[in-house]
């Protein structure tokens, strides 16, 4: 979808125009239940963080001024409540009990969005922040202006994090 398209849609949603809103919903619904799926891996969470990222959404409105893309917007609001959804539900132990019944707290405290498999083992070794703009932008396919938005970060920072990940994977692979 080409940017003018979607703050097209922005601009007549300010306005009050119900088609608009659910054009907007339509395209992005199936990346953002994917995208949440990743984080929570569960079906029905993932719904969840839908129905409560386009509340969220829909509540700025009017006056919703889109910068960049939506999925740029969206990302850090559907992470944010993946992690306040993985918070709520995450089971309260004692410490001790914890380190009995698992060796280590890892398994149960760690909040790792990858599902596992080739792409997350590759990128394991990198640092979080490198990781996390690699997984943007292949795993995700946002571009890099994109993600500069999604993680509030400059562009050049992104890029650079991104190159200095690739100049170590390339060793790695």
């Amino acid at each position: 979808m080409a940017p003018s398209d979607e703050r097209e849609l922005v601009a007549r949603a300010n306005q009050g125009d119900a088609a608009a809103f659910e054009e907007l919903y339509r395209r992005h619904r199936d990346w953002v239940v994917g995208l949440a799926w990743r984080f929570v891996g569960n079906r029905d969470d993932a719904l969840d963080v839908l129905q409560e990222t386009f509340a969220a959404l829909f509540d700025r409105f009017p006056g919703f001024a889109l910068t960049s893309s939506l999925r740029g917007y969206l990302y850090p609001v559907v992470k944010h409540r993946c992690i306040s959804l993985l918070r709520k539900r995450r089971r309260v132990v004692a410490i001790d009990e914890a380190r009995t019944a698992r060796g280590d707290l890892a398994g149960e405290l760690a909040w790792q969005p990858d599902p596992p498999g080739e792409f997350a083992e590759i990128i394991s070794a990198l640092p979080a922040e490198q990781r996390e703009v690699v997984r943007l932008r292949f795993a995700l396919d946002l571009k890099l202006e994109e993600i500069a938005q999604a993680l509030a970060i400059p562009t050049g920072t992104v890029k650079s994090r991104l190159h200095n990940a690739l100049k170590v994977l390339l060793k790695v692979v």
